[in-house]
């Protein structure tokens, strides 16, 4: 008999721990779906949003993949003396894309792109300072990473903003329009220098990639 107790009390033992198993995986389903309803409101945006979020998206992922495909000794390549060289464009999209922010009532971010946001983003800038600002830039991986937090602060911003606000007047640089505007406004800028960096790129003989015919 002796024998035996052990065997029960093991048994019952795993029998509590199957039950808590259960109830803990019962509480996590639940939980789950009582905050689906919130997680699916998070992701979703209205229409209008998104349909000025989708273009810029798709600029700010094909000036992200061209920079990443360029080799570095060709970032200070330049087409002739004045303009921008070819790490300057892809600079000046990050900076510009904070500009648009800014008038939108987004403030400089901390990380990698905080020093050039606070030129960018400065009422009454002066060239100067922003081609130096372009310039501080110096380095593949920080434009890289540089044009990677410029572009998340528009779509969150984007993404996060009430409908409302889309009819705000603002005045940008004398011309009073919409924030709906300023953002279309953000889109063609963007499409404009990616227009540029790819120009530069078939120069280069640098095919970008979405433009390669597809690997047999």
């Amino acid at each position: 008999m002796s024998a035996r107790v052990p065997t029960r009390h093991a048994e019952g033992v795993r029998h509590a721990e199957c039950e808590i198993t259960r109830s803990m995986l019962r509480y996590a389903f639940l939980v789950a779906v009582a905050l689906l309803p919130i997680v699916q409101a998070q992701e979703r945006i209205s229409q209008v949003r998104q349909d000025l979020l989708e273009p810029f998206m798709s600029a700010a992922d094909e000036s992200l993949a061209l920079a990443k495909a360029i080799p570095e000794e060709k970032y200070a390549w330049r087409p002739m003396e004045g303009v921008r060289s070819f790490g300057e464009v892809f600079v000046h999209m990050a900076g510009s894309t904070l500009l648009f922010c800014s008038y939108a009532g987004v403030k400089p971010p901390a990380g990698v792109a905080h020093d050039l946001a606070v030129i960018y983003m400065k009422r009454g800038f002066e060239m100067p300072e922003i081609f130096a600002a372009e310039r501080a830039v110096k380095t593949k991986a920080q434009t890289v990473a540089v044009m990677e937090q410029a572009f998340q602060v528009a779509r969150d911003m984007i993404r996060q903003m009430p409908d409302n606000d889309l009819e705000k007047r603002i005045d940008f640089f004398g011309t009073p329009m919409t924030i709906r505007a300023l953002l279309i406004h953000l889109d063609e800028h963007l499409g404009e220098h990616l227009g540029q960096s790819i120009a530069y790129a078939r120069v280069n003989h640098i095919v970008p990639q979405w433009s390669r015919p597809p690997k047999k």
